[in-house]
């Protein structure tokens, strides 16, 4: 090991058939934490840009983060599955509830949306998967002219380009040697509270809707994972989890170290006897190195080079030549394994350790990666974690995306009675949904409005003008009709009367069923077939006229 090496920071692995020690450096390009300074922030030494009092460091270098995209192939799949779910398959402009609506402003609306390049979802899944990445994402919002016109595209802009400002008002973007200035969304205003231009170019203040087009600078929908450490840059999820990915990397090249020297194990070469070695000593008595000193002619160096040949030609001979002292040439070789087990075993547990903590880390439930995972008694709990999922992962994310494009809709466009709500990947069972909506239905907790705008779309159902879609409904009898003590509806009492005489028409056929029955037996003993159709039929009179006094 090299002096500078970290004794902390190394990998042993096996080369063609000998030990080396890989330093610290190896794993360099994977080092994503910074180093700290005596105040305690982390200061990114190497990803090239300049920082100073005004240009703020990330806790992590976002060029490293999305490495280890490239190096893990669980940790993409979760970043993956995380954004696409969140940006969701497509979009509704809904009303938003207790506004009016007007129908002109929808169409505004959706030819805005609709002109976007490529699609909203697309748009919202990129950013998504940066914040998922590097802890961050961003979409460029693109006006038509000056500051005060309206919105007319908006555009992915790559997380890892961008840095935050102390003031939290701008960002600067760095591609290359160039470079060029954004301004948060909402933050265009300066100390005084003044709405402001920021120049593209120079990142400085200007008076507001002063500068043209092609100088001002555009704003910036921001998006990010909360963290204690920073209210500028998000910490991603996969954080606590990099040793993890580390772990991983080192077990793959023992592995392919392995597999690459055939299999072969470790072992030691014993030489003990009266045997004669090189005759020059490596160093001299004063300490310094003894010039006449060559290694090649070594016992030790003749033996691993004939060792090497053996490995790259599989089942060829080894023949080692020791020269002895003497006539009778008394000496001994042993090759000794030093392990002669793969360990096939405890490596497929660790890489499996390793992907899980890489999947927990994410709160992906691992069927979404293409893991199954049965329990021990053969079930699974893919329901549970589905919810779980979609309730702490998914919808949080997915609110917070809405929450950026209505703020657009409603401070640029002027519109509150609409709204841009994600359409989700629809793989629900809406049976349990249905059983459950009924009997809110039925309890006067949700009104028929209500269930279309929550499964119409499902089944193709959209609502009407009719004012009783906003009414509510206990035990199918409208609540103020309850309330007021009011007369039963008119349709309700059809509905009941005929209910009563289809009911009151069963029985006679019963009843004529039931004297046929009596017929039949000799006897006249009522028996079991008689008194279960005797006892359905009272049933369900009684159930008609128990219905009809609940509702009077």
């Amino acid at each position: 090991m090299s002096k500078n090496a970290k004794a902390d920071a190394f990998v042993v692995t096996t080369e063609d058939g000998s030990y080396d020690i890989v330093d610290a450096d190896v794993l360099e390009r994977y080092a994503i934490k910074s180093e700290s300074d005596e105040t305690g922030s982390k200061q990114l030494k190497t990803d090239g840009w300049e920082y100073d009092d005004t240009l703020l460091e990330p806790l992590y270098d976002p060029l490293q983060l999305c490495e280890l995209l490239e190096i893990n192939t669980y940790h993409e799949n979760c970043v993956d599955v995380v954004a696409r779910d969140s940006a969701g398959i497509g979009y509704d402009i809904v009303p938003v509830t207790g506004e009016k609506e007007k129908e002109l402003n929808k169409p505004k609306l959706t030819n805005f949306l609709e002109n976007i390049e490529p699609n909203i979802n697309e748009l919202l899944y990129q950013m998504n998967y940066d914040r998922r990445a590097t802890g961050y994402g961003a979409l460029e919002l693109i006006r038509k002219d000056k500051s005060k016109s309206e919105p007319v595209n908006l555009s992915h802009i790559s997380s890892y380009t961008l840095r935050r400002t102390s003031d939290g008002k701008r960002v600067k973007q760095r591609v290359g040697t160039k470079t060029v200035w954004f301004v948060i969304y909402g933050k265009n205003y300066d100390k005084e509270g003044n709405l402001c231009d920021v120049h593209s170019e120079t990142g400085e203040f200007h008076p507001y809707n002063s500068l043209s087009k092609e100088e001002r600078a555009n704003e910036l929908l921001w998006t990010m994972e909360y963290t204690t450490k920073s209210k500028y840059y998000g910490l991603p999820k996969i954080v606590g989890a990099i040793p993890a990915i580390y772990s991983d990397i080192s077990r793959s090249k023992y592995n392919t170290s392995f597999f690459k020297n055939y299999g072969m194990p470790s072992f030691a070469v014993l030489v003990s006897g009266d045997f004669v070695d090189y005759g020059q000593e490596e160093f001299l008595e004063d300490g310094t190195k003894n010039p006449e000193y060559d290694v090649t002619k070594t016992l030790k160096w003749k033996i691993s080079q004939q060792l090497k040949q053996a490995i790259k030609n599989p089942h060829s001979a080894v023949t080692i030549l020791v020269p002895s002292e003497g006539e009778e040439g008394n000496v001994e070789i042993e090759l000794k394994p030093l392990s002669v087990e793969t360990k096939e075993a405890s490596f497929r547990l660790f890489r499996q350790d390793n992907r899980d903590e890489v999947i927990h880390a994410h709160r992906v439930p691992p069927y979404k990666v293409g893991i199954n995972e049965t329990g021990s008694l053969g079930g699974s709990n893919i329901e549970g974690a589905t919810i779980n999922y979609k309730n702490d992962v998914v919808l949080p994310i997915r609110f917070n995306d809405e929450f950026l494009i209505n703020q657009v809709i409603k401070n640029d466009f002027k519109i509150k009675d609409w709204r841009f709500k994600i359409t989700e990947h629809d793989t629900r069972d809406y049976t349990t949904d249905i059983a459950i909506i009924k009997e809110l239905f039925l309890m006067a907790s949700i009104t028929p409005r209500q269930i279309i705008e929550n499964i119409g779309e499902r089944f193709g159902l959209t609502a009407s003008d009719n004012p009783f879609l906003d009414e509510y409904y206990l035990n199918n009898v409208p609540l103020e009709n309850v309330w007021n003590g009011g007369d039963v509806p008119m349709e309700a009492e059809t509905v009941l009367d005929s209910l009563e005489n289809d009911l009151m028409k069963d029985a006679g056929v019963m009843d004529e069923q039931l004297r046929e029955k009596r017929q039949t037996r000799d006897d006249g003993a009522q028996g079991a077939s008689f008194k279960e159709a005797d006892s359905e039929y009272q049933e369900r009179i009684q159930k008609a006229f128990d219905t009809r006094r609940a509702v009077q």
